[in-house]
């Protein structure tokens, strides 16, 4: 692997297009993980040009999700476990994405006890303006 960028992303999220909400894992890092997207018109939750809070909020989880499958296959060499969103804390949106304009956005570990991560997520415009964020508490399936 050359860089981050050359992973295939379904080989880290159980997702598929058109419901994937991520195109790139950018860096790993153990407290931040960065990934990218551009939303479409072929994905789902696109409403009238825009991304919708509901797509949003869904690339926000996949990126968290993201985090969480890089580290199982990359790191401890397990297969990629399911998770699921347990909370949504401090939601905010500035303003909605648009049809393909790239979206950058961080996922800052805050704290991991077993299966559950508790991590806040930043999602910025390539010209660093917040999109926006929240606090998301994710909770694997045990296998």
């Amino acid at each position: 692997m050359s860089s981050f960028h050359d992973i295939p992303i379904g080989e880290l999220l159980p997702q598929q297009p058109p419901f994937r909400f991520v195109d790139h894992i950018e860096y790993y890092g153990e407290g931040e993980t960065r990934v990218s997207f551009t939303p479409g018109n072929g994905n789902l939750l696109m409403e009238d040009g825009c991304l919708s809070a509901a797509g949003l909020m869904e690339h926000m989880a996949q990126a968290s999700a993201t985090r969480v499958g890089y580290y199982s296959k990359y790191i401890l060499h397990v297969p990629v476990s399911i998770g699921y969103i347990g909370q949504v804390r401090k939601f905010t949106l500035n303003r909605l994405p648009k049809a393909g304009e790239l979206l950058e956005t961080s996922v800052y570990l805050r704290q991991e006890v077993f299966n559950i991560s508790l991590a806040d997520i930043e999602v910025r415009t390539a010209a660093g303006e917040v999109l926006a964020s929240a606090s998301l508490k994710t909770a694997l399936k045990d296998d």
